[in-house]
């Protein structure tokens, strides 16, 4: 029996204007890497609600441990109007997440479409020696990549349905959605400012303006 654990890490909630970015690690061990493949987990996208949440149940059982960081839309504004970009707010959390499970094998999905440069950003919060494999689109590749993101898109999904409770019609968030646009909208027109899990620093509002 193997003592290898690996870890995947990636993120839910990136392009939202609504709610907060969810990153999320899995910690697995060598032999349960074929657990996860074995009981369909990828590409958290392509999967229904109903899916990802049997699969996150699967994955927590199979997991060795899981780590889950949640920045909201408060800190995000606060860094952006610190000049610290998206990749460099992701990256935050990432290291955070390997911290915390103390890895020393990781998958990632990359920020951004070049990896090279978001493991140098990566590094630079991390203190320790990590085997970092950082790949475009690596939950499509690594079983255990495809485990954080379908945990990191269930805790945001819930995220937001929480809030839909409280304030109906937010939509899924996302820019593309006319609910949400339709509920900025109607916020700005009713209201001294918005809701503090609305991005204010995202185009989408400024457009609104």
């Amino acid at each position: 029996m193997s003592d290898r654990h690996v870890v995947g890490v990636d993120e839910s909630g990136r392009g939202p204007v609504i709610g907060p970015l969810v990153a999320c690690g899995v910690m697995v061990s060598e032999e349960n890497l074929e657990v996860l493949s074995e009981a369909g987990v990828r590409n958290s996208k392509k999967l229904s609600p109903e899916r990802r949440e049997r699969l996150a149940n699967t994955i927590r059982k199979a997991a060795e441990a899981y780590e889950v960081v949640e920045l909201g839309a408060r800190t995000i504004d606060r860094l952006s109007g610190d000049g610290v970009n998206l990749n460099r707010i992701e990256a935050v959390g990432f290291a955070s997440i390997l911290k915390g499970l103390d890895a020393d094998e990781a998958y990632i999905d990359s920020a951004g479409a070049s990896p090279e440069k978001f493991v140098d950003i990566l590094q630079g919060f991390l203190n320790a020696d990590i085997d970092l494999t950082v790949e475009c689109k690596a939950d499509k590749n690594y079983s255990v990549v495809s485990a954080a993101s379908i945990l990191a898109k269930v805790k945001r999904d819930k995220r937001v349905e929480e809030l839909g409770k409280e304030y109906s019609e937010i939509g899924s968030g996302y820019p593309s959605d006319k609910r949400t646009v339709r509920f900025l909208r109607k916020q700005m027109e009713n209201r001294a400012k918005l809701p503090d899990f609305v991005r204010k620093s995202w185009k989408t509002v400024n457009r609104l303006e």
